[in-house]
């Protein structure tokens, strides 16, 4: 199979492209200058239409397209929503628009992300049925894409809305639950819940749709670890006992405060995520591959 992967020398696309070269050809697409992560790489901004355009006549018989590449929350100089819209939501756009035009492909992964659903006290539990209600640039842009690529796509489609990522060797996702300037902090008892994906995970969905395209349909998952995780348990695997720890009632203080006069969209989505159960479950995709790595596999 010929494989195009966007964002090929990020977190997730270069462990994809690393996993999927050995059966597979891979293409990639990237701001660096030179990459040799993969079979065949073009140096392109994902904005620039024109050019993409020239890759994929130049790949017409491409198999599958994983789109990676995103503007993520923390990375850049330029944060703005206009600049998600224009990374995150108009590049895949064009992308759908050139899919449709040019080629014929078995499958178009988009990687998304559970933030499309948004944040609340009052719900815990998530399912890809489940009404979304994005907040942040980052995720609204997200949204608009899947959006885009449900209504105007011709072809398959898998969306993958991804758990918080972590790996061996990419741990931040962890560390910013547990670490605050190097301290290790916990809230409350740490018994609040929620779930993370073990990087191996993201690349045993994708290789199992590759695997079955011609036997699975244009479908949502949520993808993420099979089991639950508690904050208590984080701190303690990465970190060791904990040695501060912060009162609930701190951070629903915090986030009432938020809510009526601050209205900072990173005080909103962090303060509701350590003082309350986030899981999103998927069981969904579980039921046709196992996906079993965990944190102690790491």
């Amino acid at each position: 199979m010929k494989i195009l992967i966007t964002g090929v020398y990020g977190i997730v696309g270069s462990f994809l492209a690393s996993n999927l070269m050995n059966e597979h050809e891979v293409i990639g697409i990237g701001r660096r200058e030179q990459y040799d992560g993969c079979h065949k790489y073009y140096s392109c901004d994902i904005t620039n239409k024109d050019e993409i355009e020239k890759i994929i006549k130049e790949n017409k018989d491409l198999d599958f397209i994983i789109h990676c590449a995103a503007l993520a929350h923390n990375k850049g100089n330029d944060l703005s929503y206009d600049r998600f819209i224009k990374v995150n939501y108009e590049a895949t756009a064009d992308l759908i628009d050139l899919s449709n035009k040019y080629l014929k492909l078995k499958d178009f992964i988009f990687i998304s992300t559970i933030s499309v659903y948004g944040e609340s006290l009052d719900k815990k539990y998530y399912l890809e049925d489940d009404s979304c209600n994005p907040r942040s640039p980052y995720a609204v842009a997200k949204k608009k894409s899947e959006d885009y690529i449900i209504s105007k796509y011709k072809g398959k489609y898998s969306i993958l809305r991804l758990n918080p990522v972590y790996s061996k060797d990419f741990l931040l996702n962890i560390q910013r639950r547990t670490l605050i300037k190097g301290i290790t902090y916990k809230v409350g008892d740490g018994m609040q819940k929620l779930t993370l994906c073990h990087i191996r995970n993201i690349y045993e969905a994708v290789n199992y749709l590759i695997n079955n395209c011609e036997n699975e349909i244009s479908e949502i998952y949520n993808i993420g670890d099979s089991r639950v995780y508690y904050y208590k348990e984080l701190v303690e695997k990465f970190n060791g006992k904990s040695k501060v720890t912060i009162p609930k009632f701190a951070f629903a203080y915090l986030y009432k405060l938020n809510s009526l006069t601050l209205k900072k969209q990173f005080i909103h989505e962090n303060s509701i995520k350590l003082i309350s159960d986030n899981i999103y479950s998927s069981d969904k995709i579980n039921k046709k591959v196992n996906l079993k790595y965990t944190i102690k596999d790491i």
